[in-house]
C-alpha cells in the first residue's frame, strides 16, 4: 500500500472542521468600520484549491442579522474540532452561492486557507498578533484629560495584538496612568479609510523584552457617530502635533 503524504496539523484540522460542518466564530479586525466584530458562521465546504467556504456570517443577537464582509477583510476564526478549541487568521477572498443540497444554494464567503492553525486555551477572547509589516499606529489619550480646546498630545504607539474586546499597544515609555483608567485609542494606518476611535480601560502597562512597554486595554468599544460628542470635539480641536511617548510626559 502506498504511503500517504504527511499532513500538517493545520491542514488536518481545517479538513476536519469542513467535514464536520463545524460552527465558527469570526472576529473581524478592529480596522473594519461598523459595530459588528464577533460574528457566527459555519464551515460549508471547500474549493478545489483548498479554500474553505463559510456561510455568510451573522451578528450575534436575537435577529441573527447577516453581515456583509468585503473581499480583503481580515478575520480571526475560532472553532472546535472534537475536544480541541482552535484559532486561525484568514482573509475573505470571494463570495458565492454554495450548493449545500441538490435543491438548495446558500449565500457563502470564500476565505484563504489559513497557513497556521493553533490550539487555544479556553479563554473567552482569543488574541491575534498583528503582522509588523502593517504598521498600525495607535494614538492614546486619558479620557479624563480630553476637553474641547485643550492641547493634549497623545502618546503614540504601535498596535501589536487584538481580541474581540481588547488591544495591545507597544509604547516607547510607560503610560503615566493607573490600571483602571479610562482611555481613548485611535487606530491609524495606510489601509484605513476612516481612522476608528475606541474607548477602553487600561489593564496593565508592562516592560517588554525589546525595551518597549506593552499597554493592554480591555473593555474596548468603538465610538460610533454621535456617541461621544465631547471626545470628538476635543480630538478635532486645534492642537500641537502628536508626539511619541518618549517626547512627552502627557497622556
Amino acid at each position: 500500500m502506498p504511503e500517504l503524504p504527511k499532513r500538517s496539523f493545520s491542514e488536518v484540522t481545517i479538513v476536519e472542521a469542513i467535514a464536520r460542518l463545524a460552527g465558527v466564530c469570526l472576529v473581524v479586525r478592529p480596522l473594519r468600520p461598523g459595530p459588528e466584530r464577533r460574528l457566527s458562521s459555519r464551515f460549508l465546504g471547500m474549493e478545489a484549491d483548498g479554500k474553505p467556504i463559510l456561510s455568510v456570517p451573522a451578528a450575534e443577537g436575537p435577529k441573527n442579522r447577516k453581515v456583509f464582509l468585503p473581499v480583503g477583510c481580515d478575520v480571526g476564526m475560532v472553532f472546535q474540532v472534537g475536544e480541541l478549541l482552535l484559532q486561525a487568521v484568514t482573509r475573505v477572498v470571494g463570495h458565492c452561492h454554495h450548493q449545500q443540497y441538490p435543491s438548495r444554494r446558500v449565500e457563502a464567503i470564500i476565505v484563504a486557507r489559513p497557513m497556521k492553525v493553533t490550539e487555544l486555551s479556553r479563554r473567552g477572547n482569543p488574541r491575534w498578533e498583528i503582522d509588523p509589516s502593517e504598521q498600525i499606529a495607535a494614538s492614546v489619550w486619558a479620557a479624563q484629560g480630553l476637553a474641547p480646546g485643550s492641547l493634549v498630545a497623545p502618546r503614540l504607539g504601535q498596535l501589536v495584538n487584538w481580541s474581540a474586546d481588547g488591544f495591545g499597544v507597544s509604547l516607547p515609555k510607560p503610560l503615566p496612568c493607573q490600571a483602571g483608567t479610562e482611555m481613548i485609542i485611535r487606530l491609524e494606518g495606510r489601509r484605513i479609510r476612516e481612522f476608528p476611535i475606541y474607548r477602553g480601560v487600561l489593564k496593565h502597562c508592562t516592560p517588554r523584552s525589546d525595551g518597549q512597554f506593552l499597554a493592554g486595554f480591555g473593555e474596548v468599544v468603538e465610538l460610533r457617530p454621535g456617541q461621544a460628542v465631547n471626545v470628538m470635539e476635543s480630538l478635532a480641536s486645534p492642537r500641537s502635533a502628536p508626539v511619541a511617548a518618549s517626547d512627552s510626559e502627557g497622556a
